[in-house]
């Protein structure tokens, strides 16, 4: 592969400003630099000619000029003369060097990294160029232009600098724009491609009365041109095969169809084409073709008064425009002379085609995008091969003769860069039937064909042969519609409004356009969500989920099945992907038209949404990713030391582990569609890539179990939730609340699984807590357990609080429990039992162990693992039932550098009150700064709390007290845990005219 970093753009860039032709006289810079310069070339500038360029040099700053310097600095090299004058001759390279240059631009991608949009990233390796294979080359305008392009760097010096301006010979190689397919005109030259390898042997057998003969035939890119119609067979060796390839290529003339116009303007086809593929016949493409923009493109330009068109559209808009070449094109027709002499392409009136159709119908017969324009000339024995042809071919090379012309037809560059034109991935997965579907044209083709039926489809293609999701996977290009891009649009796809059920387990109506999208991007594994029990532990999404998440599907811990916003936008997928992002620049006309490289522009969010930052959200999602893969291989390592600890072994792959102390360190990756791992041993060895149902537990006797079927469910399922958002890709902004949902309690079930491993290695079983003593203040027991804050105590409005402490025992054992109420002046304490597999109230548990009107953060001991949960609530005549806390787990509370939210707070005279609990639950002094705001966002107040280890402190009203607004309304609060850990905190909005409390839990 050549380095593509120089000549990136270098043409399109001259073009743009330059205006690169033949002729060559156009301004290098603006008219407002010092100097200027325009090149003028004589001569004709193709490969062995002499020509001579002149330097037009304008001085613009009034100095005088003192020398010309050129030198030539990309291209083919040419043997240059008289480089210190104004004017020289250059002598240009030979065919051959053109022919294997114009091999290596086809290798190359369209553009640099330094010339796109930041949002879409250079595909290293390039895939979508010419490909490792024998194959007849495709050409685009655009390949042909790069590849004749001889650059220079013009330095002129004058009395006030030296000023190093761009200039160019456009060289015009004599090979045609091709589709690759092997159907070709006579007397056009053929240029051959074969793989990369050390020599060649090519040889032509051509069909009676040719003369056609190999030019370098010993190369990689030989050529010949047909000199009648008939079969040509090509013959090389495979030398890593080692054995010999032939290719047919068949060789004919150029057929028009056209006879005349139906009713609706559309045209009619010759008769002796509809006996096969008019109206009632089993390949009818006539009729749809007819209604499309290929069938009409000269009709409505020549017909256009405002219209600005010449001969020089007809290269793409007719049938085999190939001036100096019989062979029966556009410019063969027996009228053509005259209708270039009537005006009627170039002057646009409404009457035009009609007058063609009447006065000149040989050229009438051949214009527009017909048959041949894709498949080759009708008039060869290609023609009746049948469907599997050498006249067909789902290549992007065939638009591109046409749609790869940028800047003004751009789209075949753009689908170059995209993630649709990896040949790499089509190689690999495109032959394999239960991939190919959507891993190459072919499978994706005959899949629709088949109404959507994987069980049909049929794999009859080699590796040699297979085609990417290339512009026919998406668009039948004989119902293509008239008009692309724009409000206007009537663009077609092969699947549109509702996808066929998908792998996924869902169906995506009412989607537009999108539906060709998402029926790919999809998760394709089955519906996974809470409402289906987990048989498949390891098991990852597809990578490219991105129909399932923004339709809100296919997540564990949250609520499915109801689609996201983006999700209700019409076409969804296209209106932002190709419609809201402009394709890039260099590749488009004034970023006309649709974006076909799919990458999507964060900056396009800001059309919607003013007050949204996209990428702070992402950044976000991606630290919760992060945080959730590490409390995933966290898990992983405790599970799998859990079980070496219980005289089990761990097999990894081949790998067998004896012993915790081996485990080093854990890496979830995705592997072949699994969830996987690396580890990483004691010794420094790394075994690498192991899906985890390849992980298994080996008992020392009985049979191996996987891993994660031996582990808490919660771990699995948050696995699928970290691929399935990560592969998404779009970092949450598809379906902002359900990956935000789905991250965040996938993120706290995870870190309760973990606070349920012992040191030791012992599960205590989700929710009975960490069985090691993590959180104790003052308890010596394996299970402790927080109640943020608990009383037996008067307050305001006459009310009088008490606290219910309600536990349940997971162990079939009676629990010895022991309550331990903080208090700046001094503890106290209490003890009872839990009967085993039970529940039990303690009611007003402050009583119960001695308090009269105490207040504090209530520690919990338990010698097995409970459930907590507790009741505050005000015992007066006009009480309520109050409100309910989680009992806080071990050590799972907020440390230093995290900041949590309480929202919805409320403080209004006689009416509501609100207080702020923060309860230190770790064993030194924690220091936290709360924050109080009002509804709009504006910083009322901030202060700062020291809380002692194991109490709590309650800011009484602190809207009222501490930022001296006792009348707020509504606002809301922020602490940020300075110094600390198992901090906890929580808010309680009172309603004043019964003394109801609300739990304002805290949010990060």
């Amino acid at each position: 592969m050549k380095s593509h970093t120089q000549r990136a753009f270098r043409s399109l860039a001259l073009l743009a400003a330059v205006a690169l032709l033949a002729s060559f006289a156009a301004p290098a810079v603006a008219a407002t630099a010092p100097v200027t310069v325009t090149v003028s070339v004589t001569g004709t500038p193709s490969p062995g000619a002499t020509v001579t360029a002149k330097a037009n040099v304008t001085i613009n700053d009034g100095s005088t000029l003192q020398s010309i310097k050129w030198t030539q600095n990309s291209g083919i090299a040419a043997s240059l003369s008289n480089t210190n004058s104004d004017t020289i001759t250059a002598v240009l390279g030979n065919r051959k060097a053109y022919r294997e240059h114009l091999a290596e631009i086809l290798e190359e991608p369209p553009a640099s990294a330094s010339g796109l949009p930041s949002y879409i990233p250079l595909p290293e390796p390039f895939e979508a160029g010419l490909q490792d294979r024998f194959v007849v080359v495709g050409m685009s305008p655009f390949s042909l232009e790069e590849a004749g392009h001889v650059g220079f760097e013009i330095a002129v010096t004058t009395t006030s600098g030296t000023y190093k301006l761009p200039g160019a010979i456009a060289t015009s190689l004599p090979w045609p724009m091709s589709t690759g397919v092997n159907n070709v005109p006579v007397g056009v030259p053929v240029m051959l491609h074969g793989k990369a390898q050390a020599s060649y042997n090519w040889t032509i057998a051509g069909p009676a009365g040719s003369n056609a003969a190999l030019t370098d035939a010993t190369t990689q890119n030989p050529e010949f041109t047909p000199s009648v119609a008939g079969l040509y067979t090509l013959t090389v060796t495979d030398v890593a095969a080692a054995k010999p390839v032939t290719l047919k290529v068949y060789a004919g003339t150029w057929k028009g169809v056209v006879i005349g116009k139906d009713a609706a303007g559309r045209p009619q086809p010759d008769f002796a084409c509809r006996e096969c593929h008019g109206v009632g016949t089993p390949i009818d493409k006539f009729t749809p073709w007819a209604k499309t923009g290929h069938a009409e493109i000269l009709t409505d330009n020549i017909n256009n008064p405002a219209g600005h068109y010449s001969e020089g559209c007809v290269s793409c808009h007719a049938v085999g425009w190939q001036p100096g070449v019989s062979n029966g094109g556009f410019d063969d027709a027996a009228d053509y002379a005259a209708l270039l002499a009537s005006g009627v392409l170039s002057h646009g009136d409404t009457a035009n085609w009609d007058k063609m159709l009447s006065t000149y119908p040989a050229s009438a017969k051949l214009a527009n995008i017909q048959c041949d324009n894709c498949h080759g000339p009708t008039g060869s024995e290609a023609h009746f091969n049948g469907v599997k042809s050498d006249r067909n071919s789902l290549s992007s090379d065939v638009c591109g003769t046409c749609h790869g012309e940028p800047l003004r037809h751009g789209r075949f560059q753009q689908w170059q860069l995209s993630r649709h034109g990896n040949y790499e991935t089509a190689r690999a997965e495109g032959t394999n039937a239960s991939c190919t579907k959507c891993h190459s044209a072919q499978g994706f083709v005959q899949w629709a064909g088949n109404g959507f039926s994987s069980a049909a489809i049929k794999v009859d293609w080699t590796v040699d042969e297979v085609h990417p999701q290339t512009c026919v996977t998406c668009h039948d290009p004989h119902a293509i519609g008239t008009t692309s891009g724009g409000p206007t649009t009537n663009a077609t796809v092969r699947v549109s409004g509702s996808t066929p059920m998908l792998d996924a387990g869902f169906k995506a109506e009412n989607v537009g356009t999108a539906a060709i999208c998402i029926t790919c991007h999809n998760g394709r594994r089955g519906l996974k969500d809470d409402q289906h029990p987990v048989t498949d532990y390891s098991r990852a999404p597809h990578v490219g989920p991105q129909g399932d998440v923004v339709l809100g599907y296919n997540l564990y811990f949250t609520q499915v099945g109801i689609r996201g916003e983006h999700g209700k936008i019409a076409d969804s997928c296209v209106t932002c992907h190709m419609e809201k992002t402009k394709p890039p620049a260099p590749l488009s006309n004034n970023f006309g038209g649709t974006n076909h490289t799919f990458y999507a522009s964060r900056e396009i969010c800001t059309t919607c949404h003013s007050q949204i930052n996209g990428e702070a959200f992402q950044e976000e999602i991606e630290e919760q990713l992060h945080n959730l893969q590490g409390q995933i291989e966290l898990a992983l390592t405790n599970g799998m030391q859990t079980q070496l600890r219980l005289g089990n072994k761990i097999d990894i792959g081949t790998k067998r582990v004896n012993g915790a102390s081996e485990i080093a360190g854990v890496e979830l990756i995705e592997s072949h569609g699994r969830q996987g791992v690396t580890v990483t041993l004691s010794t420094g060895d790394v075994v690498a890539d192991v899906a985890l149902n390849s992980v298994k537990v080996v008992p020392p006797a009985g049979s191996a179990v996987e891993l994660l079927a031996t582990m808490d469910v919660n771990v699995a399922k948050a696995g699928w939730n970290y691929f399935q958002i990560h592969s998404d890709k779009s970092k949450g902004i598809h379906n902002p609340p359900f990956v935000k949902a789905g991250l965040e309690v996938a993120l706290f079930a995870t870190k309760t699984v973990n606070a349920t491993y012992a040191a030791g290695g012992a599960n205590a079983g989700v929710g009975g807590g960490l069985g090691s003593g993590a959180g104790a203040v003052t308890c010596t027991t394996p299970y402790v357990y927080w109640a943020e804050i608990a009383g037996h105590m008067p307050g305001a409005a006459d009310s009088q609080w008490r606290t219910d402490l309600i536990t349940r025992n997971l162990d079939s054992g009676n629990a010895n429990v022991k309550f331990v109420l903080h208090q700046s002046d001094g503890n106290l304490e209490g003890a009872d039992t839990v009967p085993g597999a039970s529940q039990k109230a303690f009611e007003d548990v402050v009583a119960l162990i001695g308090g009269t009107n105490n207040m504090g953060s209530l520690e919990v001991c338990s010698d097995k693992p409970l459930l907590v949960r507790a009741r505050i609530f005000n015992e007066a005549a006009n009480g309520t039932f109050g409100q309910g806390f989680e009992g806080q787990i071990a050590d799972l509370g907020y440390k230093a550098g995290q900041t949590v939210s309480l929202i919805g707070l409320r403080q209004l005279t006689n009416a509501y009150r609100t207080n702020i609990s923060v309860t230190n639950a770790g064993k030194t002094d924690a220091d936290v700064a709360i924050g109080l705001y009002s509804a709009n966002g504006a910083l009322l107040k901030t202060y700062n709390v020291t809380v002692p280890a194991g109490q709590v402190k309650q800011e009484g009203e602190p809207f009222k007290n501490q930022a001296n607004q006792p009348d707020l309304g509504w606002g809301y609060a922020t602490v940020t845990i300075l110094k600390g850990t198992n901090v906890h905190a929580s808010a309680s909005m009172v309603d004043m005219k019964t003394n109801d409390p609300t739990t304002i839990t805290a949010q990060r």
